[in-house]
């Protein structure tokens, strides 16, 4: 039950974090649909290569909010695994 309640809580602070860094992206001048775009795609590493990516890579503040994306998507990967991990070994010593 604890791991499941941490999952729903690690995919909320996804959501927001995306949101968020999807609001600054704009504040600099990015489309809103371009910006919740990279977002998602910064967070989650998927690493689309388009002309839309090189508008961020040359603007310097939008380098920065993509970079803490990417840092925090590895965190949040690995806060992940940790907490399934640790489900199914609770879900193992129940069983004996």
């Amino acid at each position: 039950m604890a791991a499941s309640l941490a999952l729903l809580i690690l995919l909320a602070g996804s959501l927001v974090i995306v949101r968020v860094a999807s609001v600054f992206l704009r504040l600099t001048g990015l489309p809103d649909h371009v910006a919740r775009f990279q977002s998602i795609s910064a967070l989650t590493g998927a690493g689309f290569t388009t002309t839309e990516s090189e508008a961020i890579v040359n603007f310097p503040i939008r380098r920065k909010v993509i970079v803490a994306l990417m840092l925090l998507g590895n965190l949040g990967l690995v806060s992940v695994a940790s907490t399934i991990i640790l489900a199914l070994s609770e879900a193992v010593g129940d069983s004996e």
